[in-house]
Formats: C-alpha cells, sequence, structure tokens
C-alpha cells in the first residue's frame, strides 16, 4: 500500500523562501543596474530609470504568480481510457 507523502522539511521549505526572494531581487534590480552601464556607455541618461521601473513592473509581476495559491489536489483518482471512451 502506498505511503502518502510527507510534509517537506521546514529547512528545506526556507530554503526554497530565500531562492524565490533572492530570484525576485535580482530581477528588479538587474535591469537598473544594465541600465545605468548603458547609461554611462552611450551617455544617455533615462536608460537606468528605465531600467529599474521595467525591473521593478517584472519583479512584483513574478512574485504575484510566485505567491498565488495553489488549488486543492482533486481526491479522485485519474479516469481511465476504458471510462473516456464514448458508446
Amino acid at each position: 500500500m502506498p505511503q502518502a507523502p510527507q510534509d517537506p522539511h521546514p529547512i528545506a521549505l526556507a530554503m526554497e523562501w530565500v531562492s524565490r526572494i533572492l530570484v525576485v531581487s535580482a530581477e528588479m534590480v538587474v535591469p537598473g543596474l544594465i541600465g545605468q552601464w548603458l547609461d554611462s556607455r552611450w551617455g544617455y541618461s533615462f536608460l537606468g530609470l528605465l531600467g529599474f521601473g521595467l525591473g521593478m513592473t517584472l519583479g512584483v509581476a513574478h512574485l504575484l504568480v510566485m505567491t498565488r495559491p495553489k488549488p486543492p489536489a482533486s481526491k479522485q483518482p485519474p479516469a481511465t481510457s476504458e471510462e473516456n471512451e464514448r458508446p
């Protein structure tokens, strides 16, 4: 008889959230840093601000997607091919 899956260890959950936070913070900051580098290289003054604005927008959108509650798992077993056939 198969056993029910166990909950992950609390440290595993913490590391999962640490990685999520690092990814989102990098998504927010890196486009702005690239924009500032391009500003200094090409002599513009708006790419850094544009990069930070774009990074914040994408980071917040990604954060909202990651923290969306998952739908509850269905308790019904998957249908077999015999059940899907029409008479």
